[in-house]
């Protein structure tokens, strides 16, 4: 049964993590990063990673599937995989908040590879998406706001879950 409710649980996740995508696409800002977070920190690594991907995936499959598919999922992967190893400190939590939006647009950066192979045009088109990354980082951080509420949301999912 824990099984099936794991399961349950990352699905609801994942849709609403995209829905929130959805909902304020466009600048930058939206829920889905905290919702990645939040399930690597309180359900484990396998959890936020899958997370991660899914959420990359399926919003993509509603906003446009595209060579920059794979690098957000990789980004959404990566930082529910990290989250689920950074420590139970709500300042260590708040920091990584920010530094996941660019963590975000770093990986992303990569993508850009395939439009150029020259190092500093990628570079320059990096430092010029520096601004949308601390979109991303602030919006992270607006939407950090709403822990309390959400720590006691996944933290009763998490002791339902029998998760340590």
């Amino acid at each position: 049964m824990l099984r099936i409710r794991k399961m349950t649980v990352l699905s609801l996740l994942t849709a609403a993590a995209v829905a929130g995508r959805l909902l304020i696409h466009g600048i930058n800002i939206q829920p889905a990063t905290i919702i990645i977070i939040l399930t690597g920190w309180f359900f484990g690594w396998k959890m936020g990673l899958a997370e991660g991907l899914m959420v990359g995936l399926v919003s993509d499959l509603v906003l446009g599937l595209g060579y920059w598919t794979p690098f957000q999922m990789a980004a959404w992967g990566l930082i529910g995989l990290i989250s689920s190893f950074i420590p139970k400190n709500k300042f260590i939590y708040v920091g990584w908040l920010a530094v996941s939006g660019y963590l975000f647009g770093l990986i992303m950066a990569f993508s850009y590879f395939i439009m150029s192979p020259n190092i500093w045009i990628v570079a320059g088109m990096y430092l010029s998406g520096l601004f949308f990354d601390t979109y991303h980082a602030v919006g992270n951080l607006m939407f950090g706001l709403f822990s309390p509420v959400l720590f006691k949301l996944f933290r009763k999912e998490q002791r339902a879950l029998n998760i340590k």
